[in-house]
């Protein structure tokens, strides 16, 4: 069986750089397994899956999958996702700007604006704090000293729970890695995804965010671009006005993997009401075909 694949990256205008991704467009007769097989061949850090849609609220249908495992969701593969539908293959027929992918946690929707694809993400949850700083900054290679002294460290969650890591300076976070003994350790008895790190210090004068993401036990030892860790990572900043109540920030991120990727931020609190909004670019890079 011959499948076609549709390459992409996002978080980007620039070929080459931002998050790649796999698309397969037609996988209605593709089992998990299969499934699975396809993205660990790949090995991007996700790879989608697109099928006929199964509600009447959605568009389509998708799959997410890691090079190890099913994810129910990821900002990357449904930005890119979209794109590829909307501008690549052109099969969306849909009225207005806005295109609906169902994925395992609910139907996401996309707007198309410009040149960028923004999506508003659940409403964001927070959960479990850790005071013991030694004992996550060694998830990642770093040291107690090396995490801010006036944000807490926080699990956070609009879709995937994501570990909130907030670290003093752009020197320490560029020196971070992924332990990948400590982080599958820790992760699986928390069951939150994988920490997402930042600091309010930058590379880019533009930028207001730098940020990394470690995740090797579950394949990605760096993940370039990670869109659904930042909606928990825009839902932390609102509640601890980091950025006030309403902003519209830049996030860069992949840099030291030189493949620099932008991811844009858009939150607003009024009370207890959060909004939460990624955007991104996307490049075409090119397609082929597996036979599975």
């Amino acid at each position: 069986m011959i499948k076609k694949c549709i390459f992409i990256d996002v978080f980007t205008n620039s070929p080459y750089t931002g998050n790649p991704l796999a698309v397969f467009p037609e996988s209605d007769n593709l089992n998990s397994f299969q499934m699975q097989l396809l993205a660990n061949e790949i090995n991007y850090s996700e790879t989608t899956f697109i099928s006929k849609n199964t509600s009447n609220d959605a568009d389509f249908d998708i799959r997410i999958f890691t090079p190890k495992q099913e994810i129910p969701f990821a900002g990357h593969p449904a930005i890119g996702t979209a794109f590829t539908i909307a501008k690549v293959l052109k099969v969306w027929s849909g009225s207005g700007n806005t295109i609906k992918l169902k994925t395992k946690v609910g139907i996401i929707p996309l707007e198309f604006m410009e040149n960028t694809i923004w999506m508003e993400q659940n409403k964001p949850e927070f959960l479990k704090s850790y005071d013991n700083k030694q004992l996550i900054a060694e998830l990642v290679g770093l040291n107690a000293e090396d995490v801010s002294d006036d944000l807490p460290i926080e699990e956070v969650t609009t879709g995937n729970k994501i570990l909130i890591l907030p670290v003093k300076k752009l020197s320490s976070i560029q020196r971070a890695f992924g332990n990948s003994d400590k982080l599958e350790s820790f992760f699986k008895q928390s069951g939150c995804l994988a920490p997402y790190l930042f600091s309010r210090e930058t590379l880019e004068a533009k930028n207001h965010i730098h940020s990394r993401f470690f995740a090797p036990h579950l394949g990605i030892i760096e993940d370039p671009a990670t869109g659904s860790a930042a909606g928990p990572l825009i839902g932390y900043l609102l509640k601890y006005d980091v950025f006030g109540d309403k902003f519209e920030i830049i996030n860069e991120q992949g840099y030291e993997i030189k493949r620099p990727s932008l991811i844009f931020m858009r939150g607003k609190r009024v009370g207890n009401n959060f909004s939460v909004n990624i955007g991104g670019e996307c490049a075409y890079i090119g397609n082929g075909e597996f036979d599975i």
